[in-house]
Formats: structure tokens, sequence, C-alpha cells
């Protein structure tokens, strides 16, 4: 089975980590090749650097009508909340015939749940400036009856690259000390039982940071890092017989990966995914993986 996982740089990477890590704990007897297609068109030029969204939305369907017409994945996850908020517009009505799922469904399931099982939670939704702008979470939470006043979201720009850009989480702990206290700001006081949830593939890396940021902040504290149900979520659709099956991995971008990024990510996903490490340091090179800019 080929499975293609999808984000705008290298955080969605993360997702296809816990795919590597839950099939090499458990075997199954289906071969799995998992493509990880990165749908940013530059490393300095992401989804979140367009000047509007219909930019955002001609990129994003360039980008799957030719990854669908290279590669044909059987499931194709986008591991991004940027993403995953612009392919529920209309424009990708055309798309919806083919098995494309995202981690917003999957982060919204697990906020709900959580919710269920504590009526008091209070939701911060951490995320980047288009999944806030869009406010996909507060309209989710709100449908299903989560109080308008437990859900905050804050834009938190530039922490993404910081965290690829270095592996030790300063530059993140410096723009956290920011963030945090403006997403608390928003609320009219303190709350007693905090889910910090992180809506971007890239923050998981740096889920400590986030921890030790908040901590001190508010009573209760629970960090919700939905690349781990993400992964949950591309498995459930194979046959999990206990086999020997083969895995593959394999890293596809437009433009040449930083030294500086391969190298924070080795801390990161290293040891965890062999396979999906090595596929990032021999990534292939696609110039036309965007479609015709």
């Amino acid at each position: 089975m080929r499975i293609g996982i999808t984000d705008s740089g290298v955080g969605g990477l993360s997702v296809c980590a816990e795919v590597e890590a839950k099939l090499r704990h458990s075997p199954i007897q289906e071969d799995i090749e998992l493509l990880y297609l990165n749908a940013a068109i530059e490393d300095d030029y992401s989804y979140n650097s367009m000047p509007d969204r219909h930019t955002k939305l001609r990129a994003f369907d360039r980008f799957l009508r030719n990854v669908q017409k290279r590669y044909q994945p059987d499931l194709l996850f986008i591991a991004c909340n940027t993403l995953s908020v612009l392919y529920q517009d209309p424009y990708f009505d055309h798309h919806r015939h083919i098995p494309i799922e995202g981690i917003v469904d999957t982060g919204a399931r697990g906020m709900l749940a959580a919710f269920e099982r504590e009526k008091d939670i209070t939701f911060i939704v951490f995320a980047t400036p288009t999944t806030v702008e869009e406010a996909v979470y507060s309209k989710r939470l709100k449908e299903q009856g989560v109080p308008v006043n437990q859900v905050v979201e804050q834009a938190c720009p530039g922490l993404p690259d910081a965290i690829s850009n270095d592996g030790s989480g300063q530059l993140a702990a410096n723009l956290l000390r920011e963030f945090v206290p403006a997403a608390l700001e928003q609320f009219d006081r303190t709350p007693e039982n905090v889910a910090a949830f992180l809506g971007c593939t890239h923050y998981g890396y740096q889920a400590a940071r986030f921890e030790k940021a908040l901590q001190p902040l508010v009573p209760r504290l629970r960090i919700m890092n939905p690349n781990e149900g993400a992964a949950d979520t591309i498995l459930s659709g194979l046959d999990t017989a206990t086999g020997q099956g083969s895995l593959k991995v394999e890293f596809i971008t437009r433009y040449v990966i930083p030294g500086v990024a391969i190298k924070s990510l080795s801390g990161y996903i290293g040891a965890k995914a062999p396979a999906t490490f090595s596929a990032l340091e021999r990534f292939t090179l696609s110039p036309e993986l965007c479609g015709k800019l």
C-alpha cells in the first residue's frame, strides 16, 4: 500500500515517524510504502507566506493534481493544519473522490473527547496564522457544544521555522515567552484546567517547551499533540494482521532541504524512526512536485 503524507515543510515528518515507529513495534503482513511529499514551494516560501487565500488554494490544488498524477497514493494524509483547513474549501470538491484525510479532523476529535471527559476543560489552540484566521477548531468545538469562553486560538508566526532550524529549542522558547502570555490574556481570568493543543505539526517536536512555558502559569495542564493520533488514523485503514511486510520510506521535495533542518530533525526523530530520517537525509529532489508555478 502506498501512503502519502504531506505538509508544507518538514513538520509533518513527525507523523511519518510515528507511523514508522508503530509499524516497527507491531509489524504487519502488508507491504507499506510511505511517501513524504513536501508541499512547500521553497524553504522560505510556504503557504503562510502567500499573499492571499486564493493564491494558497491554487498552489495546493496544483500540488494535489501533480501528486495524484505522478504517485497515485492509495491514501493521502494532510499532516498540516494549514493545508487541512484549506482543503475543506469547496474549491477542492473535484478531489473528493480520492482518499484524502486531514489532521484537523483528528485533532478536533481528540479535543472533543477530552471535553466529554472533563466539561470544565479550557482549550488553547496554538497554531499558524492561517489556521487561526480560519478559526476552524473553535468553530468545530462550538458546533459540538463547547462553550465559546472555553476556547482561544493563538497564532505563532515564525515558530515552525524556529523549531526546524534550532534543535536545542532555545529559539522556540524565546517566541513562546511572547505567545503563551498573549494566549492567556484572551481569557477573562486565568483558567484552572488547560489543554494546550499543538495545532501545527512542527510544534510537537518542542512539546516540552510548551509545557515548561505554561506549567508555572496554570493550575492544571495537559499538552495535546495530534501527531500521535494522526498516525493511528492512517493505520486504522490497514489490515493489521501480524506479519513481516516490508516498509519503505521516501522523502520528496521541490527544493533542497537545508542542512540545519536535517541536523535539528536528527535529534527529534533519528532514533525513533531511522528509515524516516534516512529518507530525509537522502531526499528525492523533484522540481516539478508543486506543478507549474
